[in-house]
């Protein structure tokens, strides 16, 4: 993938307005990995590429929590005749009016 850097793209509206100076424990395979992507010019920094790999894991958490919560809202049938209504009324509001009119 030459000329491929991962973090230009897929970091794109990650801005560092703020960063703070952190001590983590990394297992060494994880770390002698993410150098080697580092060495081949695939991600900028070593840094870069954990601030990439916990957006992809906060993205996935915030996933997680969101089906859960959708999955439990499912349970509710004041929520489905809701969510019904509103997207009869969407479908209504996209389709137009009807020959009634």
């Amino acid at each position: 993938m030459e000329g491929f850097v991962y973090d230009k793209y897929y970091l794109e509206g990650l801005v560092m307005e703020a960063a703070v100076k952190s001590t983590i424990n990394i297992s060494m395979q994880l770390k002698n990995e993410l150098n080697s992507y580092v060495d081949k010019g695939t991600i900028l920094t070593f840094s870069s590429g954990v601030n990439a790999a916990i957006k992809l894991y906060l993205k996935e958490l915030r996933r997680r929590e969101y089906d859960a919560a959708m999955a439990e809202a499912g349970m509710n049938n004041d929520f489905l005749a809701r969510t019904l209504d509103c997207q009869n009324e969407m479908d209504t509001y996209d389709n137009g009016v009807s020959g009634e009119w």
